[in-house]
């Protein structure tokens, strides 16, 4: 009797890949096991995503301020493999009318803040240009012009991203609105001011890949509503969104969150975390790790003798929303192992490159390009050999002193922070356990910068390529 391996592996290599290349993505993990040949048929034509596989961050998108492209911390390969491949953070594949870095004050405006990351989700980022990309493929979209940015009562509208190609190839883009701070007490509406919010039904512009256009969506909410907009409208806010299980979470106001359902136009309202009060010097950030959703803030007031670091996380297993305290600790103080790697994580200087080849030619051979320097392997890590034990430290004042937050790996219960804009460190919920990675700040950034003494603004995110080459509507 001839086995399903035997007729399988009958089958052209391409001729596989072709049939298996159109099957849902959430079904091709699966194929995989069937079989050698499917194995080899998926492996081969890189099918399935690398970020379904474990351990599948490449490391940090870190955007200054005065840099016109965001910079990339690569996480690097183990060692040279036949399954490794290039992965860049470099967008300047991307068209644009000024392609040399150059410096801020010779470049228009709206071009320089082109490249600027509005969302990420999954592998494809939003850019302030209305661009969809996928740095791993370099493909991209220009998205058609929304319908609003605005609207009445000093609302805005954010846009953010929602894509799993685990569920569906194509991904959407919701504009939410969100409350603006009034510049003149005379442009204020009392009734705006006084009415629910968000609404019992509120007005959202969806962009779906599939269809190509923007529609105009009503979405009910569920449950309560925070309070009133005016209200709403004196306090803090933040903005970082998290995509789990076909829902978009977003921070909006420091005391509420929302969870938006597309496929049912339906939303509803949490509160954070009880006793986080609305203060500037927290920094907050909801994320997707390894649990779920993952909500995480960090005290960085520079006159304070602490550095309290809490994280929550969403159980919404009982119909209920409850954030259930994870990890509440103050790093100053707090003994942690110190580890340190021999291969760091590699900045890949994007700008500074950019800059030199096109200022002095002369040293444009120098510029390698990310895909000569940096390969990625989802398969493996670097390896534990490549780890040095430094031991505890009973105090961590010089490391944590100025701190600020990262992201949230996106599998693992590890927090990324930067040490005094210098140092990428991983902290370790589960231990106390502190990596120092790699240098983050970008080479010669004095270059870039108007003012030497002007405090920055970094911009970041955890990056995992999606390596799905079908891209609907690339340009």
């Amino acid at each position: 009797m001839t086995t399903t391996e035997d007729q399988a592996a009958r089958l052209p290599t391409d001729v596989l890949a072709e049939v298996l290349r159109r099957v849902p993505p959430r079904w091709i993990a699966a194929a995989r096991c069937v079989c050698r040949a499917w194995r080899d048929a998926v492996d081969g034509r890189r099918l399935l995503r690398a970020d379904l596989l474990p351990l599948s961050l490449a490391g940090l998108f870190v955007h200054f301020d005065e840099h016109k492209l965001p910079e990339f911390l690569a996480r690097p390969s183990p060692s040279p493999s036949p399954s490794a491949r290039a992965v860049s953070g470099n967008l300047s594949f991307l068209p644009s009318a000024s392609p040399h870095c150059g410096y801020s004050w010779n470049v228009d405006g709206a071009e320089w803040k082109s490249y600027n990351i509005k969302d990420h989700c999954n592998g494809l980022l939003l850019l302030k240009n209305n661009r969809v990309v996928n740095p791993a493929t370099r493909r991209w979209n220009t998205l058609p012009a929304a319908p609003a940015k605005r609207g009445a009562g000093n609302v805005k509208y954010r846009a953010r991203l929602a894509y799993d190609p685990m569920v569906s190839p194509y991904y959407e883009v919701i504009n939410i609105p969100t409350l603006r701070f009034y510049r003149r007490e005379e442009e204020k509406d009392p009734l705006m001011e006084e009415s629910e919010w968000p609404p019992s039904l509120c007005k959202m512009y969806v962009f779906s890949s599939k269809s190509g256009f923007w529609e105009e969506k009503d979405f009910v909410r569920q449950g309560d509503a925070t309070g009133t907009a005016g209200e709403a409208r004196e306090r803090y806010s933040e903005f970082s969104a998290a995509y789990f299980r076909e829902a978009l979470y977003l921070h909006c106001q420091t005391d509420f969150l929302m969870r938006i359902s597309s496929s049912n136009k339906t939303y509803s309202v949490i509160k954070p975390p009880a006793d986080l009060k609305a203060e500037r010097y927290l920094q907050m950030k909801i994320a997707k790790s390894e649990k779920g959703v993952y909500f995480v803030a960090l005290d960085a007031r520079w006159h304070k003798d602490k550095r309290w670091l809490r994280v929550w996380i969403l159980n919404e297993s009982s119909g209920q929303m409850v954030w259930v305290l994870k990890h509440d600790i103050d790093l100053k103080h707090k003994p942690c192992r110190w580890f340190s790697r021999r291969a760091k994580w590699i900045l890949e200087d994007i700008n500074y490159c950019m800059f030199r080849a096109s200022s002095y030619p002369e040293d444009s051979n120098k510029a390698e390009t990310a895909a000569d320097k940096f390969e990625w392997n989802s398969d493996e890590d670097v390896e534990n050999k490549d780890i040095v034990d430094h031991g505890y430290l009973e105090d961590m004042k010089d490391l944590v002193d100025d701190i600020k937050l990262l992201g949230v790996h996106p599998y693992k219960e590890i927090v990324f922070l930067d040490s005094s804009q210098q140092t990428c460190l991983a902290y370790h919920l589960n231990g106390s356990k502190i990596e120092e990675l790699g240098d983050i700040y970008p080479r010669d950034y004095y270059w870039f910068k108007k003012l030497a003494n002007e405090q920055e603004q970094v911009y970041s995110f955890p990056y995992t390529p999606c390596w799905i080459e079908e891209f609907p509507g690339n340009n």
